[in-house]
């Protein structure tokens, strides 16, 4: 089963299955599948919302399974088990829904994995909760016909196993149903063009200094300055036109207890966003280029409050010049890199150490807090050269905290091989088989005996081309779907079967990963008053915290 929830940081984005609520109060009186189901045919329940809009209740999903269970019954079917794409799109080919990926392996296979419940079917309140790509079409089509499945849609069966119905039903030509969501991105396209040529406001979230949408009285968002968080803004550009990091703009902004628009803390990220971005003195990017009249070539300035260079001390120059200085590959804000421009100096990427993964600042930061950031690891430059690369806390509200890597790596690798010696030592690793390796097999017979059967000359190659092609997606789906299993198998029984010249052979990363499987965090305290920072290495200002999930059976 699947969960994607994380209790610590709460979000309307999930995806999940269970079993349903009346098989799972059933199964929990000591009751059977079967004796369930009574020869009523078992199905998913398949819910989804692209957006939730009451705070993450989830309701329209909660919905959208009742109406499902009341469905099923007018089929001799019943619901058994639940899945579901929380405030997930299905028309944007580039966001993944677990839920649907799962479900469609588990229709394939006829059963879940875990319980082992058998599957015959899905059920939605409506064909587009499931599919609105042509690709993912095929996939649950490809996935219903090989584990002999219906699909219902409301209250009307779909019997693809039989060929009675077809649920391509609108992707009856396979480029028809791309070349539409063509159209309406260029549609899309178009119309955001047209808007910034004629310098209409904004669409999108509300921005840190503009007042956001309202119904009564009617009100645009981001077109109407908001004159508390105004003066902030004009300060961030000018502090950053002045010379100021941009660590240091975010530092001042949090200590002065200024919220971001989403009323959460600064990050330098959003800082630098919001005064890169050049909506504050009226233009704006289209294309990695900033829209200008086509006949002055000036640029467009939109229909919304911006800065007045008297009143405000700060204009389109001032911008081009924090510009100037961004130092990143496609710049910010969608601007493009002039041609010639040299490359970025500074890494864009840190540089990959041992312990940065579970390493935390302990140190009190600007509101009496404990800090808890990530450290990063540093590489060491100028004098400091000598004492070796170094990790650090690079929260701007925290006056930092560092340590050597050399000491801090060796003796946290110290630990997690005594840990690892202790309680997985002669322990063997148990690789779970995958449930797919004779279907697999069955699909790569087939279509070698369909190839060789065209061949012979006894079928023309057009006459079984589509059947070639169906085998040749659900084989390329299954030995995915092997891949999948056999790398999360690896994951599962990395720690099995340990012994210390293991990790010598291991790469850094394999390294981070066993390190992240037994320990939570490691808190860094701060040096006492009184003792150097150039004192020997202190391993008792290293609090560990390992993970009590991790177990041996």
């Amino acid at each position: 089963m699947i969960d994607s929830r994380n209790p610590a940081r709460p979000s309307k984005t999930f995806s999940r299955s269970y079993v349903a609520p009346a098989l799972q109060a059933w199964w929990d009186e000591g009751g059977t599948v079967e004796g369930w189901l009574r020869g009523r045919r078992p199905l998913i329940s398949y819910a989804r919302i692209s957006a939730d809009r009451l705070d993450g209740d989830a309701v329209g999903i909660r919905r959208q399974h009742k109406h499902n269970a009341r469905n099923a019954e007018l089929h001799h079917c019943a619901v058994v088990l639940h899945y579901e794409d929380n405030n997930i799109s299905a028309g944007k080919p580039k966001v993944e829904r677990p839920a649907f990926i799962q479900m469609c392996r588990d229709l394939t296979h006829g059963r879940e994995e875990e319980t082992g419940v058998p599957v015959r079917g899905c059920i939605a309140v409506e064909r587009e909760r499931v599919w609105r790509l042509p690709d993912d079409v095929m996939r649950f089509q490809d996935a219903l016909a090989l584990g002999d499945g219906i699909f219902i849609e409301d209250a009307t069966a779909l019997d693809l196993a039989d060929g009675v119905e077809t649920i391509l039903a609108g992707f009856l030509d396979p480029g028809a149903g791309r070349a539409e969501g063509t159209k309406a991105h260029r549609r899309t396209v178009r119309s955001a063009a047209d808007r910034a040529e004629e310098g209409k406001v904004y669409g999108g979230p509300r921005r840190f200094g503009w007042l956001g949408a309202s119904r009564d009285p009617f009100r645009l968002g981001n077109k109407h300055k908001d004159y508390a968080e105004w003066p902030y803004l004009i300060g961030m550009i000018k502090m950053r036109s002045a010379g100021c990091s941009w660590r240091g703009i975010t530092a001042r902004m949090n200590k002065a207890k200024v919220s971001t628009a989403r009323r959460g803390r600064w990050t330098e990220q959003a800082v630098k966003a919001l005064v890169t971005n050049p909506a504050w003195w009226g233009g704006r990017i289209l294309d990695g280029e900033i829209v200008a009249d086509a006949a002055t070539g000036k640029p467009v300035i939109g229909e919304w409050d911006h800065a007045d260079e008297q009143q405000d001390g700060v204009s389109y120059e001032t911008w081009k010049s924090i510009m100037a200085g961004v130092n990143a590959g496609r710049l910010h804000r969608g601007m493009r890199r002039e041609m010639g421009a040299p490359p970025p100096t500074a890494p864009l990427r840190t540089r990959p150490y041992l312990s940065s993964g579970v390493l935390r600042c302990g140190r009190l930061n600007d509101f009496d807090e404990i800090c808890n950031s990530k450290l990063t690891g540093n590489k060491a430059s100028g004098r400091n050269a000598k004492y070796g690369d170094y990790y650090r806390c690079g929260d701007p509200n925290c006056k930092g905290i560092g340590r050597r890597v050399a000491p801090v790596d060796a003796h946290l690798e110290e630990l997690t091989l005594a840990y690892l010696d202790r309680h997985f030592f002669g322990t063997k690793a148990d690789t779970a088989p995958w449930r797919g390796t004779e279907l697999l097999a069955g699909l790569r017979k087939q279509r070698r005996a369909v190839e060789a059967f065209a061949a012979s000359g006894e079928a023309e190659g057009s006459d079984v081309h589509n059947v070639l092609a169906r085998l040749a997606r659900n084989i390329r789906t299954l030995e995915q779907e092997e891949s999948d299993h056999l790398e999360a198998e690896r994951k599962r029984n990395l720690l099995r079967g340990w012994h210390r010249e293991r990790w010598g052979a291991m790469g850094l990363e394999e390294k981070r990963e066993v390190i992240a499987q037994v320990l939570t965090s490691v808190v860094v305290l701060p040096i006492p008053e009184g003792v150097s920072d150039k004192a020997p290495f202190d391993p008792t200002l290293l609090r560990v915290s390992w993970r009590e999930d991790v177990t041996t059976t």
